[in-house]
């Protein structure tokens, strides 16, 4: 199974060009666009919900300028497989 989420990222103010640039290398997530302040949106693949949450989580502690990294959709492959 995989998940995908859309993702909305709260910064700091000023703070989202430099956040998008931090998270240019990991490799399943994609930014989509932001309002060139404080406000990312991604879109992010995961093997499942749980690696998805606790990503999140390190990303979150790991960058002081990452306010809240909120899902805006979420879906998985297992309907699409019939599971």
């Amino acid at each position: 199974m995989s998940v995908i989420a859309g993702l909305v990222i709260e910064t700091l103010e000023g703070a989202a060009p430099r956040v998008a640039a931090r998270l240019l290398h990991l490799a399943d997530l994609e930014i989509q666009g932001g309002d060139g302040d404080h406000r990312l949106a991604a879109v992010w693949t995961a093997p499942d919900s749980r690696s998805l949450a606790e990503t999140v989580q390190r990303l979150i502690a790991a960058d002081p300028e990452v306010l809240g990294i909120f899902p805006t959709f979420v879906a998985d492959d297992s309907e699409e497989r019939g599971d």
